[in-house]
């Protein structure tokens, strides 16, 4: 049966339960390693995300992975959500993230999730559900917000607004000002894999090829992550603090050990860019939005 206009106003007014999270210089390293730091063991640039006596420097996308242990507040209101969506036709549209301040190496934090919109596009034309993660430290300071939208293909139609629906960054149509490969790694999906998301569709080929895939693909987190790496490594000399906002639309799977080729065009304190799998000419990542201090 089908979600009504009264079910997601319902959902939309729960409570979001704050938790306590905890994360460590382990998870931060791990998280810059398997978007492809520290592949030079000579480059003190990214030996200082991944090696604390040369560093403690931080990912911002880490956030992505860093605030999953408030997991259990978010399923109070994903689990009302999902007894009446399609599943099977749900694909994860987007990825924002907002940093309030550097991501320290070590924290304890206090973690609140919940559904913040449900979209209408129309019958047969789906619809659209944001999430969001607001994580604090333990001395009430605002840590990041990271959020993600969810297009459900079979769900619209159910007598919702479409209004204040997230509306993806325009790139320029200029030559993009700078330009960076990274080359991917075959087991990337098994290293990634480590930082909690451990849905076997990146792991099992069986899985995938029941998914219709090939082979099991890459996570999206982590290209957003290697997209991430690559502004980073090209026009901010792996200045991670210079970074306040990070939004990307996913627009294909890509496969472990594809070179994601990233295109980036800077203006002011924002960088637009997209990321392109090399071998096979695909727009992975699109609308890309860096924000700057």
């Amino acid at each position: 049966m089908a979600i009504t206009r009264h079910e997601v106003e319902e959902i939309l007014a729960l409570d979001w339960e704050e938790l306590p999270g905890l994360y460590s210089s382990k998870d931060t390293q791990l998280y810059a390693i398997s978007i492809g730091m520290g592949r030079d063991p000579l480059d003190s640039k990214e030996l200082s995300y991944v090696c604390e006596t040369v560093g403690s420097n931080v990912m911002p996308t880490a956030a992505s992975v860093l605030g999953t242990p408030s997991i259990r507040a978010r399923r109070n209101a994903m689990a009302q959500l999902m007894k009446k969506m399609n599943l099977i036709m749900m694909l994860h549209g987007e990825q924002r993230l907002e940093i309030h301040q550097p991501l320290p190496s070590n924290a304890k934090t206090l973690l609140s999730s919940g559904v913040t919109g449900v979209y209408d596009k129309g019958k047969n034309k789906g619809a659209l559900v944001t999430f969001a993660t607001k994580a604090r430290l333990d001395d009430g300071s605002e840590l990041f917000t990271s959020s993600s939208t969810l297009f459900f293909r079979a769900d619209g139609g159910f007598g919702g607004t479409s209004e204040g629906a997230p509306v993806a960054h325009e790139l320029p149509r200029r030559a993009p000002d700078a330009v960076c490969e990274m080359p991917g790694r075959n087991d990337q999906a098994l290293i990634y894999a480590l930082n909690g998301d451990r849905n076997p569709l990146h792991r099992d080929p069986t899985v995938a090829k029941k998914a219709g895939f090939d082979k099991p693909i890459l996570h999206g987190l982590c290209s957003y992550g290697i997209a991430c790496h690559a502004v980073l490594k090209t026009l901010l000399d792996y200045d991670q603090q210079s970074i306040k906002g990070f939004d990307v639309r996913f627009s294909a799977p890509a496969f472990p050990g594809e070179t994601q080729v990233v295109e980036m065009w800077r203006d002011g304190n924002l960088i637009s860019f997209r990321s392109t799998l090399k071998e096979r000419n695909t727009v992975c990542i699109d609308n890309g939005r860096c924000l700057l201090a």
